[in-house]
């Protein structure tokens, strides 16, 4: 299926997006109003409005800040995906005016996500459009079937899929300069005899401005998490010398010696 890229911030249909909040709103200028938790008709309407899909199916999953939804572009299955800021565990129920835009801001930051580790080599469901607190990517499944999680698989050649798993993630860590910050068994999807790593919001940027040591607990206790669902198969490696891997192929050129001010 060809992608169909929309750009991120779209001045012309989030024009859409910001028009529903004024509603919401009712005009209070500087109150905070109660945002009652988005209905699939909404999301439905506003999808398809908004050029994001030319249907939605079912909703697969409700999440603490998102809500997935099985979607139809064309015909073609697609993941839909409804950030709901004012009902997540970064928000509480009255927000006001700004609990959308804020929602806004974490789709963008998935977005930007996905593309960089597409474009890094990743398997990942591939972006497709984000406009507003909405965006999808490809899904990943036969028909409108799901991929299983890892978790619920056996693997023929655990091996070489655990090699796989640490390749990929070296790629976002290294290409697209990123850690994951939840990779586990329940996080990765397994496909055509290969994994893919989903679920980026929590994801943490390395950078010039990175707190190293805080990247590097995150890397620490992601790989940890892999390796602890791959003990079943009889498989050990050592946390450290995996680290020091990523670590070898990548830290911002002023942060070479982070370590050394712990």
């Amino acid at each position: 299926m060809m992608t169909r890229i929309v750009e991120k911030f779209n001045p012309h249909k989030a024009r859409a997006i910001t028009q529903k909040r004024s509603t919401e709103r009712e005009g209070r200028r500087g109150k905070s109003v109660e945002i009652n938790e988005i209905t699939f008709r909404e999301v439905k309407n506003d999808a398809i409005t908004l050029g994001l899909a030319t249907d939605v199916i079912s909703q697969i999953k409700a999440g603490k800040e998102a809500s997935i939804y099985l979607a139809l572009w064309k015909g073609h299955p697609i993941i839909l995906k409804a950030y709901r800021l004012w009902h997540s565990s970064h928000a509480r129920k009255k927000r006001g005016f700004f609990a959308p835009a804020q929602a806004e801001v974490l789709a963008a930051k998935e977005y930007d996500m996905l593309t960089a580790c597409f474009n890094a080599g990743m398997r990942v469901p591939t972006p497709i459009s984000r406009v507003g607190y909405y965006l999808t990517m490809r899904f990943i499944g036969d028909g409108i079937e799901p991929a299983p999680q890892l978790k619920d698989v056996r693997l023929e050649d655990p091996e070489r899929v655990l090699d796989e798993t640490l390749d990929m993630y070296l790629l976002m860590y290294s290409k697209a300069h990123y850690v994951h910050g939840d990779l586990s068994a329940f996080n990765i999807l397994w496909w055509n005899e290969h994994p893919w790593i989903i679920d980026l919001p929590q994801a943490y940027e390395v950078g010039p401005w990175t707190d190293m040591n805080k990247a590097v607990k995150i890397l620490r206790m992601d790989i940890f998490n892999v390796l602890r669902y791959f003990k079943r198969y009889g498989l050990s490696r050592n946390i450290e010398e995996i680290v020091q891997v990523f670590l070898n192929e990548y830290i911002p050129r002023n942060m070479k010696h982070f370590d050394e001010v712990v």
